[in-house]
């Protein structure tokens, strides 16, 4: 994405930001989970000796787009169950790994069964492989695991209807953690597919355009702004204008059209302008289109217009006024266009 066109890249990250490429890594109290973060990132999460040493949800970024939440254990003083389905809430994830190091626990079970309820999707790992041994030497650790994935079985068949198993991995060996890796991998693809039909998708396309205009009104519709329109800095609206779309001269030319100017509306607006001198006819028609393109509030529109010709007069700042949100128009018409052709040759 960096090579793209800052418009095209622009866009994307809006269509990224629909999506939840987030994987919460939860479970029990001193299972491993922010050493399982540091095998699947290879980043530098916080990993003591201490219990409960993840007091806060840290985020550490996996691959172009995924996102893993370490989250602390369940089952502490500081995070029952209750407290953990509030964190849960307030993060509103998805997809959980929950991590288990030993048997299935009463809090875990309450757990699971909010995922399961508010339809979470959820993979089991069993963490710490390594020390899953039979003190009595009776059961190789096949054995073990079979006996695990029955524990999970019976606990959750009820509530579950995903195949019931673990990923057995050992961090301490690397056992499991490709395969893990994949199964993450086949879960982000899936991400990844609706995000290539977003881009694709008139809706996205036409709510990124939309929200472009509504993010320019707050740049627009301030002082700082109607000093520039009074001071008549056309070109420096110009530049604003343009930035905010990241289009120029060459994306122009790319669509066929010419770069809009201000001074060209401005003018417009005079000429058709010239024989209205009621104030009342003026401001309802500029209010609909300041409001229509930058898709805000008449009420907001209104203040601006009355406080700018308030300082200069209707009749000096009407044209002005009008040419100029006819050119942010223009803009975004021509943006639109960039950003079509932009995508085609992708």
């Amino acid at each position: 994405m960096a090579d793209q066109h800052p418009l095209v890249e622009d866009y994307f990250e809006y269509v990224k930001s629909t999506i939840d490429y987030r994987i919460a890594v939860a479970g029990q109290v001193d299972a491993g989970k922010s050493a399982l973060v540091n095998a699947l990132t290879g980043e530098n999460s916080h990993i003591s000796t201490e219990t409960d040493a993840t007091r806060d949800v840290v985020s550490y970024p996996y691959k172009d787009k995924g996102e893993l939440l370490d989250f602390p254990g369940v089952g502490t003083t500081e995070f029952s169950p209750k407290q953990y389905k509030k964190l849960l809430k307030k993060y509103k994830v998805k997809h959980v790994l929950y991590v288990f190091s030993s048997k299935i626990r009463d809090v875990d079970e309450k757990i699971i069964r909010f995922l399961a309820k508010n339809k979470i999707k959820v993979t089991f790992i069993y963490s710490k492989l390594d020390t899953l041994v039979d003190v009595t030497g009776k059961y190789e650790q096949s054995l073990l695991q079979q006996e695990k994935n029955s524990e999970l079985h019976v606990t959750f068949k009820k509530v579950i209807t995903d195949p019931l198993k673990y990923h057995f991995i050992s961090v301490r060996d690397n056992h499991g953690i490709e395969e893990l890796k994949a199964s993450i991998e086949k879960y982000l693809e899936t991400k990844e597919a609706i995000f290539q039909k977003r881009v694709k998708s008139s809706k996205y396309f036409n709510k990124y355009l939309n929200k472009k205009s509504n993010a320019l009104a707050a740049k627009l519709l301030t002082p700082g702004f109607k000093d520039l329109l009074l001071s008549r800095e056309f070109k420096t609206i110009e530049q604003k204008t343009r930035s905010h779309f990241h289009i120029d001269e060459e994306d122009a030319e790319l669509v066929g059209e010419r770069m809009p100017r201000v001074i060209d509306f401005v003018n417009q607006a005079k000429e058709s302008n010239k024989a209205e001198n009621n104030y009342r006819k003026m401001i309802g028609p500029l209010t609909t289109l300041i409001s229509t393109v930058l898709k805000v509030r008449k009420l907001n529109v209104i203040t601006f217009i009355l406080s700018t010709f308030g300082e200069a007069g209707v009749r000096a700042v009407y044209p002005m006024l009008r040419g100029v949100f006819e050119y942010v128009r223009a803009v975004n018409d021509l943006a639109s266009d960039v950003l079509e052709a932009r995508l085609k040759e992708i």
